[in-house]
């Protein structure tokens, strides 16, 4: 066993250099270890990314707001321009697991690992977030944060690639996450989901909705988007969009037993993502 600790970019690239099929990278290290003790690995490497500064900013420029991967869960629930510009991403990182996690776990490592309920993963495909991409030569490449995510567990990024920081658009959009677990604190999301919209003299328009845990990755929606679309949103009841929702989840999961109960979680969730909706016009 042995532990690189990069405390630079430079540093970083000539440790992914050196990275081989026995080495991981570990940021927060939260979901890590339940992997290492569940494969039985006992031998393996660790590229420890914790001493890096250029990966645990969040900046804005006149068009877009950067995040690094770094960027704990804690950071982004009490940064005021996240709060600003993207209220769903706070509120996702703000429900990810125990305040103990959310001081370790970050977003590069919660998109990395992939996993089906991954909170902030229906935050950022829904708000179009991009990502940059380091490789052992100190090459940069730039795609959608979505296309990163293969599922279940499984990413598209390369042996020696990591996460280096998300670039999210600001735009006039309201945007609001949720989610539904099996206990009310430190719970992995049974179903999540995000809205991001525009309102326009009340009426919802571009409207892009993700849902989580409703198949191998979060996915975008549609059948739901269309339903609500060209909407008012003041006393818009969920009820009238009930077959849509469901249709949306027999879509994604038809044979799933799970399928049933995932329904009126649906239901519930596409609720509370328009009462977040109005609450933040009001506040905003």
């Amino acid at each position: 066993m042995s532990f690189l600790i990069p405390e630079n970019l430079e540093q970083l690239v000539c440790a992914l250099e050196q990275k081989d099929d026995h080495t991981y990278l570990c940021a927060g290290g939260t979901d890590l270890l339940i992997h290492l003790r569940a494969k039985k690995k006992f031998h393996y490497s660790v590229i420890d990314l914790t001493h890096i500064d250029e990966i645990k900013h969040i900046t804005e420029d006149e068009d877009q707001v950067v995040i690094g991967s770094g960027v704990t869960m804690t950071q982004l629930e009490k940064s005021t321009i996240i709060k600003k510009y993207f209220p769903a991403l706070q509120m996702a990182a703000s429900m990810v697991g125990s305040t103990q996690i959310r001081n370790r776990a970050t977003l590069g490592g919660n998109i990395a690992n992939a996993s089906q309920s991954a909170d902030t993963a229906p935050v950022l495909f829904a708000l179009g977030a991009k990502a940059v991409v380091l490789n052992e030569k100190g090459e940069k490449k730039c795609c959608l944060a979505e296309d990163l995510v293969e599922g279940r567990g499984k990413n598209r990024l390369a042996d020696r690639e990591m996460i280096l920081e998300f670039h999210i658009p600001k735009k006039e959009w309201r945007s609001a996450f949720a989610k539904v677990g099996s206990r009310k604190s430190v719970t992995i999301s049974k179903i999540n989901g995000c809205i991001r919209t525009r309102v326009n003299q009340g009426i919802m328009e571009d409207t892009v909705v993700y849902l989580g845990a409703v198949g191998v990755k979060a996915s975008r929606a549609y059948l739901i988007e269309k339903a609500l679309d060209g909407k008012k949103l003041e006393g818009f009841q969920v009820q009238s969009v009930k077959d849509e929702i469901y249709r949306q989840i027999e879509e994604n999961i038809p044979d799933r037993p799970s399928k049933h109960y995932k329904k009126s979680a649906a239901m519930g969730i596409v609720d509370t993502l328009l009462e977040e909706l109005k609450k933040e016009g009001k506040e905003g």
